[in-house]
């Protein structure tokens, strides 16, 4: 029987006192919401947590069709994919090298200004195309930019992680794409930043903001749009799929080339209140994600999507549903006499390896994986956990060994404190 001394050691007193178990349960979960927010919050997930958002993804959508899909009507996707031009390549030095292709600037001039003709006839122009060349059009198509409305041009950042700016004077959005590396030669894009480094306004947000009149205000812990608490970093869904644009033909897909000889009053009615999205959906700007390859316009259209029906909002009940879901697995690894390890334990041997793997891994995998499931399924939001079933045996493993030390430290104790009465 352990000494008063031993009794009196914290992880010894909890055992017997459920309100201060209770109360290191709660606080430690605390600790873990403020954890989860934070690798929320970086790029980096977990394969295997990529594997189970695929798979709820693409059983709940694809499969029940439980997703509500943006209306046919709402928007035209434009691809510029074979719209191009050459023009001079120049080095550092500003020598020219050779020529470089580019997106025709008079092929989006022409467009652009037809849409000038009557500014109010669309709802928003996304333009999603690099324009870091120089071409002898430029002047022509900024000037085109310069009078439209309700427009934003994609800028992305360098190597370097600083802006790049497009050579022309356009409205910007950033439209960078955080990846993930898969291995070597492959990446997948998983979460979108809202706000990237501090301060950069992706595309999407800019839109929004645009198109509902309200600015995103930046919070301490959380940001707040249209009246709601957002995530800033947060899994996409894909409302929008290339299946849905390429075979199932449910939005208007046209070529460049194909609108710009139409007659005006034809393009009018094509765009009519319409988010008109000009991109490259066929060539180079193809990206990995939970559904297969899409075209990073695609990307961007399905980010503004989740963004207008607020995927990435948070509530007291989803933060009350991780609160009481982290209290109670905190609560399972302080506590050494669990329901869930008698309830195991009266099916196998206590010391049969499998128990332990059970008990141990197995358990906290399964736990936190249904607890990312409810999330989806409940409050729309994709939780990356899995990493927490790690760290919770960890744990659980630690205060095991921490107990059996300290009890094999006070045996030691009370038997050399015998041999010493004895010896007297």
């Amino acid at each position: 029987m352990a000494s008063n001394k031993l009794k009196d050691r914290l992880i010894f007193r909890m055992q017997k006192n459920k309100p201060l178990m209770w109360g290191i349960s709660s606080i430690h979960a605390l600790i873990m919401m403020v954890g989860l927010m934070f690798y929320m919050s970086i790029v980096y997930v977990m394969p295997d947590e990529i594997m189970l958002i695929e798979l709820l993804s693409v059983t709940r959508n694809a499969l029940f069709k439980a997703e509500i899909k943006p209306k046919s009507d709402r928007f035209l996707f434009v691809n510029c994919s074979w719209e191009k031009d050459l023009t001079a390549k120049v080095d550092t030095n500003g020598f020219v090298i050779g020529n470089v292709d580019i997106t025709n600037r008079k092929s989006i001039t022409k467009f652009v200004n037809t849409l000038n003709q009557d500014p109010d006839n669309h709802e928003y122009l996304l333009v999603d195309i690099r324009f870091y060349d120089k071409s002898d059009d430029d002047s022509l198509m900024e000037a085109a930019f310069a009078n439209s409305k309700n427009t934003i041009v994609s800028y992305h950042k360098g190597a370097d992680n600083a802006p790049k700016y497009p050579v022309v004077k356009v409205p910007l959005g950033l439209s960078d794409l955080q990846v993930q590396e898969l291995n070597h030669e492959e990446t997948v894009t998983l979460k979108y930043h809202l706000i990237q480094g501090d301060s950069l306004k992706s595309t999407p947000l800019i839109m929004a903001e645009n198109i509902y009149g309200e600015k995103i205000e930046k919070g301490f812990l959380f940001n707040k749009f249209r009246g709601n608490y957002m995530l800033n970093s947060y899994i996409l869904d894909y409302p929008i799929r290339t299946y849905d644009l390429f075979v199932k033909n449910t939005y208007p897909y046209l070529q460049m080339h194909e609108l710009i000889t139409m007659p005006p009053f034809l393009i009018k009615k094509f765009t009519k209140d319409k988010i008109i999205v000009l991109g490259d959906f066929e060539d180079r700007d193809i990206h990995k994600t939970i559904y297969g390859f899409m075209p990073g316009p695609l990307i961007l259209t399905n980010a503004f999507i989740t963004l207008e029906r607020g995927y990435n909002k948070i509530t007291w009940g989803f933060f009350l549903f991780i609160f009481i879901c982290f209290t109670y697995i905190s609560h399972k690894a302080l506590t050494f006499r669990d329901p869930v390890t008698v309830f195991i334990n009266k099916f196998f041997d206590s010391d049969h390896f499998i128990v332990e793997l059970i008990q141990d891994s197995v358990f906290y995998l399964v736990y936190f994986g249904v607890m990312s499931i409810v999330s989806y399924l409940t409050f729309n939001i994709h939780l990356t956990v899995l990493i927490l079933s790690f760290y919770m045996y960890a744990l659980e493993q630690g205060l095991l060994f921490y107990k059996g030390w300290l009890e094999d430290k006070e045996k030691e104790e009370l038997e050399k404190e015998a041999k010493e009465e004895n010896i007297a």
